[in-house]
């Protein structure tokens, strides 16, 4: 079985308007400027409702780990702004 070495994701999350990705994206800024690895790059795009993130990763286990990290902060942060609604 091979080793993987070079892996990469890309997810798009449309929310209801600009302003709710914006707050998303706000609030998940201080996660994307300490990357939670050193084997993992990281770039969030903001288009009009739709937030992009896309991880570059040496293997997969990082891969994993930024993905469920950014995941779980983007969530936490939407649930959050839901209560406020």
């Amino acid at each position: 079985m091979g080793i993987l070495k070079g892996v990469e994701t890309e997810l798009e999350m449309n929310f209801e308007s600009q302003d709710d990705a914006e707050i998303v994206l706000r609030s998940i800024e201080p996660e994307i400027r300490t990357s939670p690895s050193e084997r993992t790059s990281v770039n969030v795009e903001l288009s009009s409702n739709t937030l992009k993130i896309k991880i570059d990763a040496e293997d997969a286990t990082s891969l994993r780990a930024s993905l469920n990290s950014y995941l779980r902060w983007v969530k936490l942060s939407y649930d959050v702004l839901e209560l406020k609604k």
